[in-house]
């Protein structure tokens, strides 16, 4: 689709994990030249501290039996499980990596890859976890995550910085201020929205500064403007959007009425393109490729003819593939429906 990485990547775990059965994902770009870490993406921001932890210290320690420091990782072409009945199990169960990372990320077994692009060059290491309450990954699991590495190495080849229209809404936080400015609540979808619009590489530079009890210049460029309002002043409306490599963010606050003082509440809404939306939507048929990549350029726009011509197959299949889909979404066979089905 042509999407900067960060973009892509971010739904890109939410889809391979709702697919290989994990808790969580998590990824790791490392620096091309140094290979060291330098940016992140997952489901970390429930425990930031341990991915801080992993940033500062753990990437940079050897695990005699478990894994390797982070460059050398990356120079390898690693992949695996751990935790369960392998060899290491209990090497990576006593090791600072399982205690100090994995364990708060309630990550009892693991199953990870080291990405690289089309050239071969590493471009980070993939990790997903499942808790003690669940299996461990088998070897059926790490046979499924080799079939998608070509896929892989083709999105992570792409040099794209700029996205097409952040139009498709994805997801949604809330924030809750006093009205001194002060942090009353915020969802664990508003921590990690926010500092995806504040900081358009999440590196250990970021995460050093990352405290739950802290506002972000968004907030409080929002919460200036709702008091200007309510004393009088005009500041412009409580509203306002900034877009990164993460994608769109849109920022919308109101005072919240019914408390013994008055709150600001804020909406924090994220922006991808409509593609991956649609292809996130998609995701959930269990088609086969030529049949998703059918279906997003026929959503998109394009005629069955121009598809068979793109694509290199006949327009019977096209409009075979095209006829499978309105099946599984079970909706009316015209181009409207199928694309509310896929951006809902």
């Amino acid at each position: 689709m042509g999407l900067p990485e960060a973009l892509f990547m971010a739904k890109f775990l939410e889809g391979i994990r709702s697919w290989l059965g994990a808790d969580t994902g998590h990824f790791i770009w490392c620096d091309h030249q140094s290979l060291e870490p330098v940016n992140y993406s997952g489901d970390g921001f429930t425990d930031i501290s341990a991915v801080q932890r992993f940033f500062s210290h753990n990437s940079k320690v050897t695990y005699p039996g478990v894994m390797p420091a982070f460059t050398d990782l990356m120079r390898s072409s690693a992949s695996g499980t751990l935790g369960g009945g392998e060899s290491g199990a209990r090497a990576y169960l006593d090791s600072d990596l399982y205690q100090d990372v994995m364990r708060p990320c309630d990550g009892r077994y693991m199953l990870y890859m080291v990405a690289r692009n089309i050239q071969g060059s590493p471009k980070g290491l993939l990790a997903l976890l499942r808790s003690s309450s669940d299996k461990p990954f088998s070897k059926a699991d790490h046979n499924k995550l080799a079939q998608i590495e070509p896929y892989l190495r083709h999105a992570l080849s792409l040099d794209n910085e700029d996205a097409s229209t952040l139009d498709s809404a994805d997801h949604e936080g809330l924030v809750v201020l006093e009205r001194n400015g002060a942090l009353r609540y915020q969802d664990s979808t508003a921590r990690k929205l926010l500092w995806m619009a504040s900081h358009d590489r999440i590196d250990g530079g970021a995460l050093i500064h990352l405290d739950s009890h802290n506002i972000t210049p968004q907030l409080r460029r929002l919460h200036h403007r709702l008091v200007s309002v309510f004393e009088g002043r005009d500041e412009g409306p409580p509203f306002f959007e900034c877009q990164n490599s993460w994608g769109r963010f849109v920022f919308r606050g109101s005072w919240l009425d019914g408390a013994a003082q008055r709150a600001v509440g804020i909406r924090v809404l994220h922006f991808i393109p409509r593609e991956l939306k649609a292809w996130t939507g998609l995701h959930r048929l269990d088609l086969a490729p030529r049949q998703q990549e059918v279906a997003l350029l026929f959503s998109g726009g394009l005629t069955a003819n121009e598809i068979s011509d793109q694509l290199g197959i006949s327009r019977h299949t096209v409009s075979e593939y095209v006829q499978v889909i309105y099946e599984r979404l079970a909706i009316a066979p015209n181009r409207e429906a199928l694309q509310q089905a896929l951006l809902s």
